[in-house]
């Protein structure tokens, strides 16, 4: 069932972000784009940070046909084709777990974490210069989801339609919606909306009426609040079959019950859970 199958994602998010400040040197990247627009509430890239670097290139490789280019002997970009679709940060080996954390585009970090710590929320990585890319922080919201905020140097990826074995959305699944949008909302400048999505309700944050993030209650109370990720695939059940056969836990497959079984949520071998939905392009 899909409440006990969510448990999985109640990862060691803290233990994995916080440790990511004692990793290897930052090194330099390049910017996500040169000369365009902020797109302020946007997520613009996500990292992954593991124990096991050559673990979780060898995972997203043969699972969504990624390639690496190593930029430091502890972080390598990760591409689908010609795109750029995140980076891989590496943890602490005596840390067994791994996470994915989205980068929200904010115009002021400084202020983004001043804004979010007199909510209620903390700051686990107070801001820095990333070199190349710009200036990040890494938060928690007042209910516990992490996430990072950033404000790229050369501008922010242009809103383009998500390829396959591409990001396609993400959600902040919270114990509170209410609380977690009025959160949002104020840290973001995003506005509520809803819309029916395979006849279910469904609360989405926007900004300037784009749609940004999902906002859903988490299915289970033993879930720690966070942020989950959706990667776009041709075939989710094939999908699945292939991260079990290498190494991955499979948290829900798709069923009828969930959107259609369009979806499943999986996790990779170092335990850093990702949603996959099925999209007809």
């Amino acid at each position: 069932m899909l409440v006990s199958s969510l448990r999985a994602l109640g990862l060691l998010a803290l233990a994995a972000l916080v440790a990511t400040g004692c990793a290897t040197p930052t090194p330099r990247l390049p910017p996500l784009e040169t000369g365009t627009a902020m797109l302020p509430g946007k997520v613009i890239w996500h990292d992954l940070v593991t124990p096991n670097m050559a673990q979780a290139k060898a995972f997203y490789g043969d699972l969504f046909g990624w390639t690496f280019e190593h930029v430091s002997s502890g972080y390598a970009l990760a591409r689908s084709g010609d795109r750029l679709v995140g980076g891989i940060a590496k943890l602490n080996a005596s840390w067994d777990a791994s996470y994915w954390i989205p980068l929200v585009s904010v115009p002021d970090v400084d202020q983004a974490v001043i804004v979010t710590t007199e909510a209620g929320g903390e700051t686990l990585l107070e801001p820095f210069d990333l070199p190349g890319r710009g200036r990040v922080a890494v938060i928690r919201d007042p209910h516990g989801a992490a996430f990072a905020v950033a404000r790229a140097a050369g501008g922010d990826p242009v809103d383009r339609p998500a390829a396959l074995n591409d990001w396609l959305w993400n959600e902040v699944w919270t114990d509170d919606v209410a609380r977690a949008g009025a959160f949002y909302e104020s840290l973001l400048g995003y506005r509520q909306l809803q819309r029916s999505v395979h006849g279910t309700p469904y609360v989405f944050l926007a900004r300037e009426g784009r749609p940004r993030v999902g906002l859903m209650k988490k299915p289970d109370p033993e879930i720690g609040n966070t942020w989950v990720g959706y990667l776009q695939v041709a075939d989710a059940s094939a999908i699945t079959v292939k991260a079990e056969s290498l190494g991955g836990k499979v948290l829900l497959a798709p069923t009828p019950d969930v959107r259609n079984g369009t979806i499943a949520i999986l996790a990779d071998p170092s335990g850093a859970g990702f949603v996959v939905q099925e999209r007809k392009l």
